[in-house]
């Protein structure tokens, strides 16, 4: 994760705040004021974060490295979709709650930069990333994990 730290810090000129970095073939590196949610559960409050993208962990929403064995190709580039501002702007130093949604996506709650490995850049406070590996506008959901027998738990 010392990557994406790095990249997101002030010292290398990129994004400050909340960051999800999406590397290729890779976890959602996130940095910044992180909360993940599960069943209504904050199960982490942290700085620095890795969350399934691939659909095939073991520890989800966490990466386990799977990605690795199953052979998830992804080229980590903006292929669609979007975050939106939400109806009260919070404080650029809000924390962003990660949502995990049953059998679902990770629904972002509050402000959050995604940074794609061709530099490309996405700012809000709403959205929906796809943790099912499946969607056609990776990072953010299509609703395909609907079809695709994605499970969370």
């Amino acid at each position: 994760m010392s990557e994406a730290r790095e990249a997101g810090s002030p010292d290398t000129g990129g994004p400050a705040g909340n960051v999800a970095e999406v590397p290729p073939a890779g976890p959602l590196c996130l940095t910044g004021r992180i909360q993940v949610e599960v069943d209504g559960e904050i199960v982490a409050d942290t700085d620095d974060v890795a969350l399934c993208r691939c659909g095939h962990s073991a520890n989800k929403p966490f990466c386990d490295g799977s990605h690795n064995r199953v052979g998830f190709s992804d080229p980590g580039v903006i292929l669609g979709g979007r975050l939106v501002p939400g109806r009260d702007e919070p404080a650029e130093d809000a924390p962003v709650v990660i949502v995990c949604a049953t059998d679902g996506p990770l629904l972002v709650r509050g402000p959050l930069t995604v940074v794609a490995s061709d530099g490309e850049t996405v700012h809000g406070t709403k959205g929906a990333l796809c943790r099912c590996g499946a969607s056609s506008t990776k990072p953010f959901c299509d609703g395909t994990h609907k079809t695709s027998g994605f499970v969370s738990g």
